[in-house]
């Protein structure tokens, strides 16, 4: 369905909006959001705990690191984490 342009917000296509295929399957689809974009220096156990059993870790992961996405657990990893990881995979790509 066409999004009308009084509808739509700067700098966010109506693409940008349609979730992933992948999110359907997410360990995380019915989980409380404030545990995985909690306080920051919360732990993120819980969140964590989730994201080990999750059968599209790897797609969120990916998602998050290709969106460098700044906030919250993405793919079992913070923010921190996904700095290593992307630093990681540049390296190994090169």
């Amino acid at each position: 369905m066409p999004v009308a342009d009084d509808q739509l917000i700067e700098g966010i296509k109506p693409h940008d909006l349609i979730p992933a295929p992948w999110t359907v399957d997410a360990a995380c689809a019915d989980a409380d959001p404030d545990l995985f974009f909690g306080e920051h220096g919360r732990p993120a156990t819980e969140a964590k705990a989730i994201c080990a059993g999750c059968p599209v870790r790897a797609e969120c992961l990916d998602f998050a690191l290709e969106g460098r996405e700044r906030f919250g657990i993405w793919g079992g990893l913070t923010e921190k984490q996904r700095r290593v990881e992307a630093r990681r995979r540049k390296q190994e790509a090169a």
